[in-house]
Order: C-alpha cells, then structure tokens, then sequence
C-alpha cells in the first residue's frame, strides 16, 4: 500500500461516524422506560438488541454487587464499567430509573448513590457498543456511561482530554479503584502513572502542546489512535485479526499498570488474547513504576510474569499480596547523634535499578566508581540508598519506589542499600543464660499451665479470654528526617521568626541546610497534641509524610524529642490564599483565581480518593491554603486532625473547623467524611471566584444589595434571580469566560448542600469543574 493510499484509508475512516452515539439506528428496541428498576441477587438486567452487552447488578466473588455494564455471551462475562466500584451493593439493593428522570442506586440499607441527577429523561437503553445512555423526549442522548469511563474502553469510544480510566485494584478479584491511572492531559499528552505517588508517569504518547487531543478506539479497523481534532497524530498498530466484526474487543488498564488491547472470537472463542501493548512494558514489565509497593523489588525471570520480593532489610505487609510493598524490619535514624556506620551494612544488588526520579533523587557525583559511590552513601546520612550508573553515581533517599531487575539484566547499573543491622546478644552469653535458666523455665510453665486452666474456666474472667486477640503492629516506617529540637531552635533564630499563629499551633520562619544546600523552611510548633505514645504519633506523621501532591504543602521532617513536637515544611513564599484574595494589593485575575480554584480541588482529591490513606482535612478555608513562589494553591495543614486534645470535639469551631465554613453536620454530632471538606471548599470557591469574604459582602458593589447577608446567601438569591451576568459585568475578564464563571458558581452551591448525601464527592467536583460533567441545578436553587 502507499503512503498515499494509506493516508486515504487513514482520512476514510474518520469522516465515518463510527462513534454511532445518537444515531437512530441504534435507538430503536430494547427501552427501558421510567418507573423500571432491578434488585440484587434476581439475576434480571437491561440487555443491548443483539444481547453482546447488559446492564444491572454484577456479582463479585464477595457475594456483593457492582452497577455494572459487561459482556453477556460470553462464559467470562467481563466487567468494562461500574458506577459504584469503591461502594459494592448488598443483595436486595435497587437500581432504578425513577419517574422523575433520575437514574439512582438504591442501596439495602436505604441510602442512595445518584449515578444521573437530571430529570430530563425520557427512556434508558443499553446500546449495542457497550454504551449505556439516557434519552430526553426526542430520543437525544443527554447522558451517557461512554462519559464516565472506569479502567475500559471499548470499540468506537472516545477518551477526551480531562478523561482518565483507573485500574482495577486486584484483577477479577476486587474491582475497587487501583493504583494506576491512563489520563489524556489537558497539555494534549495521554498518561499513564502510579498516580497516588504523584508519578510524572512511566508511558506517554509525547502528543503536548496539541489543543484539541483524544484517544480513538477505532470502529473500523480496531486501532487505537491519538487525534488532534481529524488529524491521526499517533497510533498504536495491532495485532487484529479479521474481520474485526467476528470478534468482541477491550482496551484495559490492567491492576500491574499494563494497557492492553484484547480480542475475544464471538463463535467459539475460549479467552481474551492480547493484540497490543506498549512495547517497552512488554519487554520489561518491572518498567511500571511502583509495581511491587514500597520497598518492593520486582524481578522478571521471562519478562511476562511480575515476581515482587522485599529489598534486603524489609519484609512484606501482606505475605499474600507482596505487591503492597514492604516494611523496614528495624527503624533507624541515620542521622541521629550517636549514630555510627557499625550501626548498618550496606547490601550491593547487581545489576538492579531504584528509577525513583526527581524525587527520591538527592544528588549525582562523576564521575564515579564503585568504591566511591559505596562511600557516599555510607558517609551521607540522608541517603538511604544509590546507583552506580555507568561513571554516576546517584544518591536516593526515602521511600524507595521502584526497585527493580529485568532480564535481560541492567548492565553497568549497581544498586547500594543502607540496611540497619538487628542487634543480637553473643552467642556464648545467651547460651550460659539459657542453661542457667531451664530448670527455672521447666518449672515455671508447669506452674503457668495449671494457672491457666484455672483462670480459664472462672466465669467472671471467661469474657476477657476469649476477645478477638489484636496482632501486634508492625514497626513505624518514617520517611522523614528527625531534627533535634536544637537544630530547629537554631534554624528558626530561638523561634523569633514568627509567620502566624493557627489553630494547631505557631509557624515560624528558618533557614536549613539540607543535602548540602541552604532551604527555607516553616516550622509548625504543634500545641494541644493527643497524649499519646511515640509510636503513635510517628504513626500520623508517617500518613502526612506519604503523601505527594503538587497542591499539598510538603512535609520535609519532624521533630519528637520529649515533649517537643515540631513538623517542618517547605516555605511557601507568597503567603496564604486569604492574604491574597482579600490583600491590599489589587484584586488578582480571573484567570489565577479559577487555577487555584481547580488546584485545591486537585488537593483535594488527592487526600479523599487517591493517596494511600484517606485523609480528610477538616478545616479547608482560604489560611490554610497557601501559595509558592509562582503563586501555585497547596493545601496545608492536612493529617493534623488526629493529633488534636481529646476534649477538642468535632464541634470545637476553633480547632476543628472554622465558622462560615463549618459543614452542618459538625453541630449534629454525626461521624465526619469528606463531606465536611467538600462543604467547606464550596464556601471557598466562592470567596475565590468573586474574591469576597464569606462573611464581607459590605466589599460588594451597592448594585448588588447584599449588605447585611453573607456570601452564600447571596450568592443563591443571585443565582435565583438571574444577577449573575449582571455581577460579572463589573469584571471583565469574566464577564469573557462568563460559561466557565456560572458553572464554578453552581459547583460552589452543589458542595455548600445542607443535607450531606446531596454533595458530591471532590471526584465529581473535578469533573464538574472540568466540564467533562454535567452540572444540573443545586437544590438549594429549587
């Protein structure tokens, strides 16, 4: 074929509808009409006209059930989406498509999961591409599941930018949101990264600085294909067997971070057999970054299959699923005060790798050799760990992410591991002690036995005994360095660099030298701390330490040295967000006010749903937002709930929460979710979108009349009234981009909803902020 008639093939097939959404053809039978519903466990679904897909409830190995669409002809009856992943329905739960329009999960226990919140529709359908649809009166598709994709895509739809498939957290087994995310990025790039490690990403197609970029899962030929608008600017070429029509086809992100592309032959066919996927992981699979955990190490003795193992010095926290990484089996300061080179050995790996990237990278010395790398990391206290490269050396530090040896092996490429040494009694002495004491022992367990029998049978002791036994926990891992209260009373000048005062205590300003370079730093004097045990509170300052987000401030060290506690951090030099927005200075642009808006909400999300342990903050307002020198939004202050006094309650508004943005609930004394932040970040946006205190509106032009009410009131009234052009007509950059104004407007009403089950989770708000989410009306508009 030529290049000429190759490009005519190319052009051929994308002026084909081949996304055949809307087309009447494939709305024609098989509606499902208002009012119809389906219960866990009856086995009944809503089926597509050729009966390839259904929809309905898909039992798991649990016994639960997941709102699901999957391929129904065949033995395996593959999943390829759910709208309830992370919240699994018991038996006797309902989906229904109400009355009203609205297409709800009615769980057993009564509570509701709205999967379509408009009252627009007509019918439902579940076409025969996979794609299941909401129709309005005139058969036009006003929502649709192609929109909302989980870790599939399948032939003839579209991921756009803003769109992400997330892999499934353990195969078939568990359905739950995984570690590795495929994303088409708002720069034209498609992604794919360890995304609860802030990973810049393993694969990517190179497609950035494109304006109009999607991935096509081609109708016609089967083929992926990266677009810029009509223009093919990267393919993926596979293996399809013809005809294409003869075979069912997928594209998954898989649970070990593998996209992959599968065909599965309609007659007769017995698996799904892999056409394609990204070369390089197919040749090294250990390539996907942090495949075996924390302190895992991956090995491929084929290049197939994924062995994960324990670095030397470490040990699995889950023996059944080495993938979730490891745990060191002794926790020592490098740097401490008495600290001394006899204290650990350094274990050299050959032909092996730690690819952390930038940041677990400290520094590179060349050229070097071995010896001389070797010493490096024995004289640096910082660095945990090193590579040899070649003639450079790299030095790491904690945690370690993604070791790994691939064959054929990593040549010229040694890996140098600080491992602190368990320390033993001598031999001789434990054996004169142990003769010494069997006779005493010997008796003594016949003297125990007796006991215990008697205990045992004693009524009032007999409830204690048989308590489920709670297995002891397994050493603190903190990836932080500890700094001697000294060091930090030096850094700070006596703590005389005073930059505020907070409701977890006093921020100072200082200067450290770290790894070698002079650092700026905010030292954070906690007051009020729980009292509670070391290891508890290293525990907490460990989940604060794992997290790695460009919109969180980052935690650099710690101090817990009697009854100091101190948390550093990095300086942000341009203050907080409340400074900002409601300064001296001029009112900032419309245009940095909506992308710190969307930072704090990517913060956000990070926090409830993407990094390794859930963390809901508690007290989101505009000062504990803060920004770096180019005036990028990082949260602050995230993880410190925990540390507070008992007797500080939910209800404290000094501490937990802050009045005007204080979620309802808090006053009702009901369990704390993510939901309070959401509220809270509600209330913010609209301080940040119409730069106004909640609790200021005097600062309003008097066109508006909003004296005497704050700012969520009047923004509801505004929205109400119809007066939300008329306020943006005072600002003309948004009175510009007055679409992307009203719909952050009503994203702020939908988080400040008194009734909790009415806000939407952060990943919702991100879509709706996004665009690539609907926005319907608040209710507290109705």
């Amino acid at each position: 074929m030529t290049m000429v008639s190759s490009w005519i093939f190319v052009w051929s097939f994308l002026f084909v509808p081949s996304l055949l959404l809307g087309s009447s053809a494939q709305i024609t039978t098989n509606r499902i009409t208002l009012g119809s519903s389906i219960i866990a466990g009856t086995n009944s679904s809503w089926k597509s006209p050729s009966g390839d897909f259904a929809f309905g409830f898909y039992r798991l190995r649990s016994g639960l059930f997941l709102v699901g669409i999957w391929f129904d002809k065949i033995p395996q009856r593959t999943l390829v989406w759910s709208a309830n992943r992370d919240d699994p329905a018991n038996n006797g739960s309902v989906i229904n498509l109400k009355l009203n329009g609205q297409l709800l999960l009615k769980h057993s226990n009564g509570t509701e999961h709205s999967i379509y919140n408009g009252t627009s529709t007509s019918s439902a359908l579940m076409q025969d591409n996979g794609n299941f649809v909401l129709l309005d009166s005139s058969s036009r598709i006003i929502w649709k599941s192609f929109d909302f994709p989980t870790d599939t895509i399948l032939l003839g739809q579209v991921l756009v930018m803003g769109q992400k498939l997330f892999s499934n957290a353990n195969g078939t087994e568990d359905y739950s949101t995984g570690r590795y995310m495929l994303e088409v990025q708002m720069d034209g790039n498609i992604v794919m990264s360890a995304y609860k490690f802030a990973d810049p990403g393993y694969w990517f197609t190179l497609t950035a600085g494109n304006n109009s970029v999607s991935l096509n899962f081609n109708q016609s030929t089967a083929l992926m294909y990266v677009m810029n608008g009509t223009k093919v600017i990267y393919s993926m070429p596979s293996k399809v067997p013809a005809p294409v029509e003869d075979y069912y086809h997928r594209v998954t992100i898989n649970d070990r971070g593998n996209l992959q592309q599968f065909v599965y032959r309609k007659e007769n066919g017995r698996e799904w057999v892999v056409v394609w996927e990204p070369d390089f992981i197919a040749v090294q699979p250990c390539t996907v970054y942090n495949i075996c955990g924390v302190y895992g190490f991956c090995t491929s003795p084929d290049n197939k299959t994924v062995n994960c193992d324990c670095l030397p010095g470490y040990s699995a926290w889950d023996p059944n699923f080495p993938s979730k990484g490891c745990y060191p089996n002794a926790v020592v300061d490098f740097c401490a005060p008495n600290s001394l080179p006899s204290d650990f050995t350094i274990e050299v790996i050959y032909n092996a790798d730690f690819p952390n990237g930038a940041f677990a990278d400290m520094s590179r010395i060349e050229p070097a050799d071995f010896d001389q790398c070797k010493r490096e990391i024995t004289d640096d206290c910082f660095a945990m760990a090193g590579v040899l490269v070649e003639s450079v050396c790299y030095k790491k530090r904690m945690p370690l992410l993604n070791a790994r040896r691939s064959y054929p092996s990593t040549n010229n490429i040694v890996a140098f591991l600080k491992v602190p040494k368990v320390k033993e009694k001598d031999g001789d002495e434990s054996l004169s002690k142990a003769v010494q004491l069997a006779g005493l022992i010997l008796c003594s367990i016949m003297a125990l036995l007796f006991a215990t029998i008697a205990i045992y049978h004693h009524p009032l002791a007999r409830s204690y005994i048989h308590k489920k036994q709670v297995p002891s926990p397994k050493p603190v891992d903190i990836n932080l360095k500890a700094f001697s209260f000294q060091e930090l009373r030096e850094a700070t000048n006596g703590f005389r660099n005073k930059l505020g005062k907070g409701a977890f205590g006093t921020v100072y300003s200082g200067v450290l030298n770290l790894d070698g370079k002079e650092v700026e730093i905010a030292v954070k004097q906690l007051e009020k701390i729980i009292e509670r045990g070391e290891k508890e509170f290293l525990t907490e300052v460990q989940v604060i330490g794992l997290t790695h987000h460009k919109n969180l401030v980052r935690l650099l060290g710690f101090c817990n040295e009697q009854n100091h506690r101190l948390l550093v951090y990095e300086l942000m030099k341009n203050g907080t967000l409340s400074n900002f927005l409601f300064g001296e200075e001029a009112k900032p642009s419309w245009e940095k006010r909506a992308e710190i808006v969307l930072g704090i909400a990517r913060g956000l999300l990070y926090l409830h749903e993407e990094c390794e342990t859930q963390i809901i903050h508690c007290d989101i307002k505009p000062q504990n937002v803060l920004l770096d020198k180019n005036y990028t939004a990082k949260i602050a202050d995230f993880g410190l709930a925990k540390l507070l006094m008992k007797d500080q309650t939910r209800t404290s508004t000094n501490v937990r929460g802050t009045k005007g943005y204080m979620a309802p609930e808090w006053l009702k004394n009901t369990p704390v979710t993510t939901k309070v932040d959401v509220y809270s970040f509600g209330v913010m946006l609209l301080e940040i979108i119409f730069c106004i205190r909640h609790l200021e509106l005097h600062q309003v032009d008097e066109e508006t009349e909003s004296d005497g009410m704050i700012l969520t009131d009047w923004v509801v009234s505004s929205v109400r009234d119809d007066k939300l052009e008329a306020i943006a007509n005072n600002d003309p950059e948004v009175l510009g981009d007055f679409k992307r104004f009203e719909r952050m407007v009503m994203v702020g009403l939908w988080c400040i909803c008194p009734n909790p089950t009415h806000r939407p989770l952060m990943k919702k708000v991100m879509e709706m902020l996004d665009g690539t989410l609907e926005v319907g009306i608040p209710p507290l508009i109705d």
